[in-house]
């Protein structure tokens, strides 16, 4: 039988009304739900939560309404490391102004403009091929694709089609604005559908 509490927890963060998110919820009763679930559920609990969540207040006969924007609020924050998250488990104020050299502020602020940012950041289109470099395109790549599925839509498509603008380097780079290419492509298709 699950502690009383924990469902609780899971039945209000399913339908949007938790006052934490399941990261800070996690932290602050992991020793308590280690003791609750075998090591295997336990890990599925912890990586792949708002699944394991449902699966558990299923078998436990709890009713529940999903909230599809608490969902995809709390996937989104589950790909961020503790650090950038505040008590309650929600992005620290500013930190997201902060990435890629103040780029998402410059575009919170001057909209497109902030493209002069993000390529002095690259250093594109002098040093842009350097290993550096190339793992900070990743990261930009990775973190735009993630925003326009889970967080500010426009933010993940001014990145990726900033990203989709660089041109043909004949090296790792141009895989990077291939990928970055298609996913603009394919989020333009899906919202014509």
């Amino acid at each position: 039988m699950v502690d009383e509490r924990h469902l609780v927890y899971f039945k209000e963060l399913l339908e949007g009304n938790a006052e934490i998110s399941f990261k800070a919820y996690l932290s602050n009763n992991e020793d308590s739900l280690r003791k609750q679930f075998s090591p295997a559920r336990f890990a599925r609990l912890k990586f792949n939560s708002i699944d394991e969540i449902i699966k558990i207040l299923d078998e436990e006969n709890v009713s529940y309404s999903i909230n599809d924007h608490a969902v995809r609020n709390e996937k989104y924050l589950a790909t961020f490391h503790l650090d950038a998250l505040n008590e309650q488990g929600r992005l620290k104020e500013g930190f997201k102004d902060t990435l890629f050299n103040g780029t998402v502020h410059n575009f919170k602020t001057k909209g497109e403009e902030a493209v002069l940012t993000l390529y002095k950041y690259i250093e594109y289109p002098k040093k842009i091929n350097n290993k550096k470099n190339i793992e900070k395109l990743q990261d930009i790549e990775c973190f735009a694709e993630l925003e326009l599925s889970l967080g500010d839509e426009s933010l993940g498509l001014f990145l990726l089609k900033a990203l989709a603008s660089i041109e043909r380097q004949l090296s790792e780079v141009d895989d990077i604005v291939l990928k970055a290419q298609e996913a603009v492509m394919k989020h333009h298709s899906s919202k014509r559908d």
